[in-house]
């Protein structure tokens, strides 16, 4: 599942990163609804370093082609 993902359930609940602190032993994934996401975003830094392991795809489809060509 991808980082924000609404889920198919009942009270339209969301899959979230969440930093190790709001992990409590408590936590109610009811609370996350595409309703109150936004609002939590704003408060948490689970997210803050998402875009750090972002990657080109050039290289990956250039050693793909290869491959299917070798392959071929």
């Amino acid at each position: 599942m991808a980082p924000l993902s609404p889920r198919a359930r009942s009270g339209a609940t969301v899959l979230m990163p969440l930093t190790w602190t709001q992990g409590k032993t408590d936590l109610d994934p009811k609370r996350f609804t595409i309703r109150t996401v936004p609002a939590l975003l704003q408060k948490t830094s689970a997210r803050q370093d998402y875009c750090d392991g972002q990657r080109s795809l050039e290289q990956a489809i250039k050693r793909l082609a290869k491959s299917m060509k070798q392959a071929a």
